[in-house]
């Protein structure tokens, strides 16, 4: 988005005088960071070599899952995410960014989250090996309890020095035990004696007057379950007793703020498809009494113990009676509806299922009571006006039905497609979140899932495991969109920039489908295509529409066709390397024997040892690069279409390469320790980039919360800038400084 009223001519200059000067971070209109730029906050971009932007995630918004959210006392966010850390955001949830490696958390699996009650600068970040604090809002975090999988923090109000974790010993376990602090967070010591096996603990509650007493409660989450249940301690969490055992299974549990002998507690109904119960104690939970038949969360107003809602995450639909926000003012003698599902914001979602949540989803914000964060299994939304209206926190609609996020994303991205044909064009290609298209350099996205291949996502959402654009066509773009990663994938073709989808692939088998290329020298209006489906290369000679199996590989995943010979073409995966040098009719192993690997699953699932990416030279005949994902693997050229091989780059995570479409010497190299389930390794370098044809190497990711990059592209509207897939937090780019006479555009609000 370029600002209002400067010209042509009046761009190109300052993009001259950008590039000249390399600042720090490009200047904006108004004070406010927008979305994209937020997580590069004091980024030193002049310490990059050739940069003259910092990073810019492009994404939609949303997309993975979030175990919890909540603000601290001065309204700091925080969303833990499964694949790319905590999100944070200081603006109310206008905008995020991540607390990732950079900030010195070393752990992509975030589980719970914790608050000072007090010091707004002192946050916790529960992962699955350890616990994290911070003691300036997020900027830095350090590791204070170095095992386990944290599902919960909760600092004693009374006084702040006591804290309490709920601990597991690994991410799937129910073996869940109580650890406790006495010195403000700092160190930690297991102290929970007799807590029954099987327990995996979601939720602390200390007491609000004395912090030698706290609740806690059991059930099921996302990776394992256990019973229901409740029980309290008074001794600071050696002895703990149960509570409301006669009442059923326990769904939620709060302590009323001003009066914390009074606990409320919801259990599933008799009926599992009536109404829960709710019940109160006024003795710690010593005995209970009835209080109406409702179940759901149970958000308690401080000042008026009268004042109760609740809401059934469960039963979003607007069809269930439970559904909605349901308000007493008289202690739970009478209810009342104070909004409905239907009226909620969904933000690109149309889904009422976008506010189904996991069992530890909804947080009341230590800084306004009246404000509620909602953390789904994609999203996180939240209400500021006490239930009465729920907005979501993910991304803002630039124009009627395009969209941009704002930096809270937790994605797992699978391709992305560029082309000179249309340069203004991206499209990308996600887990869960699908297909989507930006007409605008990644300024706005528009979903491009066809609802009648993505099944249950019935168009909201789906999976895109690979994509393609003509480079010569402009608009023609091919995909394969599948209900689920492992489940088979349906080739399609659009002719109009994936507003309207063409289904393909006769001969194909009912596979996943993957490694999408294509033949520039073949006729524009019958292609060449190839992909690989089961591990084999498939070929098409009419523009997708019927396929044939060329190489019972076994084990291929990726494919590529020489841009400058189309007689040229290459697959590869963990069986290794491949060349045909007729079109695709007959193959030759060419590849070193370290090029090839294995698989242990489903490859989309857990990846690959092997070849990952395939980059026949643009500039140079017979050039060939190869990516190999593995142990003592890493970037492989060739001069001579694959007869001898010389290594460019030592690397264990190396997912893809890309060259610049106007320097031969220019290459940059994606690696990533992170795939589809998240995971950082020291080893992992994120974006490396060469400008001397790959003899030596520097990574360029100041201002990545995790260096992490498995798929590139170099924009075709600018050969200075840098398109990289980055797995949790998403699309990125980053212009540099390499030709002159480019043109930075940075990301600005309006």
């Amino acid at each position: 988005m370029t600002r209002p009223g400067l010209g042509l001519a009046a761009l190109f200059i300052l993009g001259l005088l950008m590039a000249c000067s390399a600042p720090a971070e490009p200047a904006s209109p108004t004070p406010q960071i927008t979305p994209q730029t937020f997580q590069e906050k004091g980024a030193n971009t002049a310490a990059t070599p050739h940069a003259v932007s910092p990073w810019q995630r492009i994404n939609p918004g949303g997309g993975g899952w979030f175990a919890t959210a909540g603000a601290g006392p001065s309204g700091i966010m925080l969303a833990a995410s499964d694949l790319s850390g905590a999100y944070r955001s200081l603006d109310r949830g206008q905008s995020w960014d991540v607390i990732g490696a950079s900030q010195g958390l070393t752990v992509t699996h975030v589980g719970g989250l914790g608050f000072h009650p007090t010091d707004p600068d002192i946050l916790y970040v529960g992962t699955e090996d350890g616990l994290f604090r911070s003691q300036d809002g997020g900027d830095s975090v350090t590791l204070v309890l170095d095992y386990g999988y944290v599902t919960d923090i909760a600092i004693a109000p009374e006084d702040p020095d006591v804290g309490y974790a709920a601990v597991h010993s690994q991410w799937d376990r129910s073996d869940g035990q109580v650890a406790r602090s006495t010195d403000n967070g700092l160190t930690w010591q297991p102290v929970s004696q007799d807590l029954p096996d099987g327990l995996r603990i979601l939720e602390l509650i200390p007491h609000a007057q004395d912090p030698d007493r706290l609740v806690l409660r059991t059930g099921e989450d996302r990776f394992t379950g256990g019973p229901r249940q409740a029980f309290r301690s008074t001794d600071g969490g050696v002895h703990w007793t149960r509570i409301g055992a006669d009442l059923g299974d326990v769904v939620y549990l709060a302590q009323a703020p001003s009066q914390p002998e009074v606990l409320y507690l919801t259990v599933e109904g008799a009926d599992p498809d009536g109404p829960g119960r709710l019940f109160r104690s006024s003795d710690g939970g010593d005995s209970w009494s009835l209080v109406t038949e409702r179940g759901g969360f149970i958000w308690l107003t401080p000042a008026d113990p009268q004042h109760i809602r609740l809401i059934d995450p469960d039963h979003p639909f607007p069809w269930d009676e439970r559904s909605g926000v349901w308000e007493s003012l008289d202690g739970g003698q009478s209810w009342q509806r104070i909004s409905q599902v239907e009226d909620w914001d969904t933000g690109w979602s149309q889904a009422y299922w976008a506010y189904s949540a996991p069992p530890r989803a909804l947080s009341v914000d230590m800084s306004d009571p009246e404000t509620l964060l909602w953390a789904t299994s994609q999203w996180v939304f939240a209400s500021f006006d006490g239930g009465r209206h729920f907005e979501n926190l993910f991304t803002e609609e630039e124009a009627p039905g395009r969209w941009r996020s704002r930096g809270l994303d937790n994605v797992v991205m699978f391709d992305l497609a560029v082309s000179p044909a249309a340069p203004d064009s991206i499209t990308l290609g996600y887990f869960d979140i699908g297909c989507w298209h930006s007409p605008d350099r990644g300024l706005s996205w528009r979903n491009c899932n066809h609802p009648d291949f993505t099944g249950d996502w019935e168009g909201n959402g789906g999976n895109t495991t690979t994509l393609l654009a003509d480079p010569t066509r402009s608009g023609v773009v091919w995909t394969a969109q599948a209900p689920s990663w492992d489940e088979p994938g349906t080739l399609l073709r659009s002719q109009d920039s994936t507003a309207t989808w063409t289904e393909m692939g006769d001969g194909l088998p009912a596979a996943p489908l993957l490694g999408l290329s294509l033949d520039a020298t073949s006729p524009e209006d019958s292609r060449t295509l190839f992909l690989t489906a089961q591990g084999d290369v498939y070929r098409s000679t009419d523009d997708g529409a019927s396929w044939s199996r060329v190489l019972a590989c076994g084990g291929c995943r990726v494919t590529a066709v020489d841009p400058l010979d189309g007689r040229w073409v290459y697959a590869g995966g963990e069986a290794g390397l491949f060349r045909s040098a007729d079109g695709g009719q007959s193959w030759t192993s060419t590849g070193l024997a370290e090029m090839a690997g294995d698989v242990t699953g489903p490859p989309w699932e857990w990846g690959w040892t092997g070849v990952a990416a395939i980059l026949p030279d643009p500039h140079r005949a017979g050039w060939v690069t190869v990516a190999v994902y593995g142990p003592d693997r890493g970037l492989y050229r060739s001069q001579d279409r694959g007869q001898s091989w010389e290594k460019l780059l030592d690397d264990d995570f190396l997912w893809d390469v890309a060259v610049s479409p106007q320097d031969p010497d220019i290459l940059v190299a994606a690696s990533s320790s992170a795939f589809v389930a998240g995971g950082y390794e020291p080893g992992s370098q994120g974006v490396l980039l060469s400008t001397d044809g790959g003899q030596s190497w520097q990574p360029v990711n100041q201002g990545m919360a995790w260096p992490f990059a498995n798929s590139l592209a170099f924009a075709p509207w600018d050969p200075n800038t840098l398109i990289v897939g980055s797995p949790g937090t998403g699309f990125q780019r980053r212009t540099f400084a390499f030709h002159t006479e480019a043109i930075y555009l940075p990301l600005v609000t309006r």
